[in-house]
């Protein structure tokens, strides 16, 4: 059935609501809760998965958006909403009391936001592909993804599209990090300390939301302890599922459909083999990388990691070696960064077309890029054996600028022996944000910073014969809005305003030892997980019911 349910500021919000089967009018059932902007038969279809299962499914369409009344501002609103929505729920004849949400991606932006009033009804959650801080991901170290963003926002279905251009502006308004703004929407202590209820996170390695799914995990499992978790080499990218060929796709969609059944109470995952966190080791497509990595493996505790650096020489290479003193005299190289002919982005964590984006995403080829004057390359030997990865990537640099602003993008790629260079990850530096400070603070020509770029987080086999390639730029477009080095911010009336050439300049000297960090680890172990999945009874027709309502 369809109703209009009032909020408690009076804008109703359109509901739709499906009974499981039932011989008495008596029975009481929980509820699986999805609250979306993007409307029924899209993600609030997925709650129809558990109608089997003796719950009602319940789709409701966000504040502002498809047929619900009011206007749409960015989770803000989701918080109350949720509250409103499960205090109703649980008023009905046909409730037992019990609300588990399910939420992807922005579904599940809005389902954390229910934990900020710590209601008594929520007895579990499922997210996937959903960030814990959403600045993090529009604006990671300043830099904004403003293609992405724009697109993502400008393609919901608005109740009222004229709030569209004041919904963009507020945002240009806050690209620096402000709790006033987005501090209504992150996760905190004092809403994390309201996980008590079982609760499981789906990510990806190549999502555009990764690094904070990841950390929404951190944050959760920190206060129960029992998050389960699954990274999978996609989420969003659904365009790479076909790069790993050994049991991704319907791996990661039982995993998902099987911890999703357990955080609701269906089955119980710890009698398999299974445990609270499941990722892919992902690795090369060719012979050497099937060998070397792409399997799922599965574990209680992250992986410890040796933090193990790479230094960038005056010569293109990279190794574990400091810069000696022989190096000094070529303690530096400068590059000139034109705004009017950025890099383009090929590949990585991006929203592609298949699912709503416009920008290609996976482990797509740097070859041709990494060509150019503007960027600077540095590369390893080939490996002789396999190198594990797993955990966060970093950046160490010193750099500076002739210009008020400008940007500095890092990336770190696979090496093929054939030639080849795929994207493993990579990141944008804003540098007027350096500094995390309500106010820009502008450059001072001559001087050298010290900058570390958080560049995500990865498990990858390097397989042998293979080496890794780490590229420092300016620019990485239209993944992140082009700097026109001129210092004018996102809301000045004449942005972007005229294009300034800046000469950006990286040191390697035994003094300014600019290095890349990557997680160092022993090889994973492997999980037949497609064995522990028929163990359960997840059943092809389940996955695959699963499966398509993602694509």
């Amino acid at each position: 059935m369809e109703v209009m349910v009032p909020m408690s500021d009076g804008v109703e919000l359109h509901t739709r609501i499906f009974f499981p089967r039932s011989e008495n009018d008596e029975t009481k059932f929980p509820v699986v809760l999805d609250r979306s902007p993007y409307g029924y038969g899209d993600m609030e279809e997925f709650m129809n998965l558990f109608l089997p299962f003796g719950f009602v499914s319940i789709g409701q369409d966000m504040r502002g958006t498809e047929k619900s009344e009011g206007n749409w501002n960015m989770f803000i609103d989701d918080a109350s909403d949720s509250l409103d929505m499960g205090n109703w729920i649980t008023e009905q004849d046909w409730s037992n009391g019990e609300v588990y949400t399910f939420g992807m991606s922005a579904d599940g932006m809005g389902s954390i936001q229910t934990i900020e009033n710590a209601p008594s009804w929520l007895k579990g959650q499922y997210v996937g592909w959903a960030p814990s801080r959403m600045y993090n991901v529009l604006f990671p170290h300043g830099a904004y993804k403003q293609k992405t963003t724009e697109d993502w926002v400008s393609d919901l279905d608005m109740t009222d599209e004229s709030w569209l251009p004041t919904l963009l502006q507020t945002i240009h308004e806050n690209e620096n990090h402000s709790d006033e703004f987005w501090g209504q929407v992150e996760m905190n202590d004092e809403k994390l300390n309201n996980v008590n209820f079982p609760n499981a996170i789906w990510a990806g390695w190549y999502d555009i939301f990764q690094a904070e799914t990841l950390a929404l995990f951190d944050g959760y499992n920190e206060k129960l302890k029992e998050t389960k978790l699954v990274v999978d080499p996609c989420g969003h990218c659904l365009e790479a599922q076909s790069f790993w060929t050994q049991d991704v796709v319907y791996g990661r969609t039982g995993l998902a459909l099987a911890q999703a059944f357990e955080v609701f109470g269906i089955m119980d995952l710890k009698r398999t083999n299974i445990k609270n966190i499941t990722y892919y080791v992902m690795s090369s497509n060719d012979t050497a990388g099937t060998e070397a990595g792409q399997y799922w493996s599965t574990t209680e505790e992250w992986p410890k990691f040796a933090p193990t650096s790479y230094y960038l020489h005056a010569d293109g290479t990279a190794s574990t070696e400091g810069q000696n003193e022989v190096e000094a005299s070529e303690e530096s190289t400068t590059y000139a960064y034109d705004p009017s002919n950025p890099v383009p982005t090929v590949g990585g964590n991006n929203l592609p077309h298949s699912i709503g984006g416009s920008i290609p995403c996976g482990p797509l080829d740097q070859s041709e890029v990494d060509d150019r004057d503007d960027v600077l390359v540095f590369e390893t030997e080939p490996q002789k054996d396999a190198l594990y990865l797993t955990g966060p990537l970093l950046a160490d640099l010193f750099v500076s600028s002739d210009a008020v602003d400008t940007d500095f993008s890092v990336k770190i790629s696979d090496v093929y022996p054939t030639g080849e260079v795929l994207i493993i990850s990579d990141q944008t530096f804003r540098m007027r944000w350096r500094e995390n400070k309500d106010e820009p603070d502008m450059i001072v020509n001559g001087t050298v910073y010290n900058i570390n770029i958080n560049i995500w987080n990865t498990s990858y086999a390097v397989a042998p014969g293979h080496a890794l390639r780490f590229t420092v730029s300016s620019s990485n477009f239209p993944r992140f809005s082009v700097n026109p080095n001129n210092g004018l911010l996102l809301a000045d009336p004449v942005y972007p305003g005229k294009n300034v050439t800046a000469m950006n300049t990286l040191y390697h000297s035994s003094d300014h030892q600019s290095r890349f960090i990557l997680p160092v680890v022993k090889k994973p172990k492997r999980v037949r997980v497609l064995k522990e999945l028929e163990s359960l009874g997840i059943t092809e027709t389940m996955v695959e019911s699963f499966k398509t309502r993602l694509n």
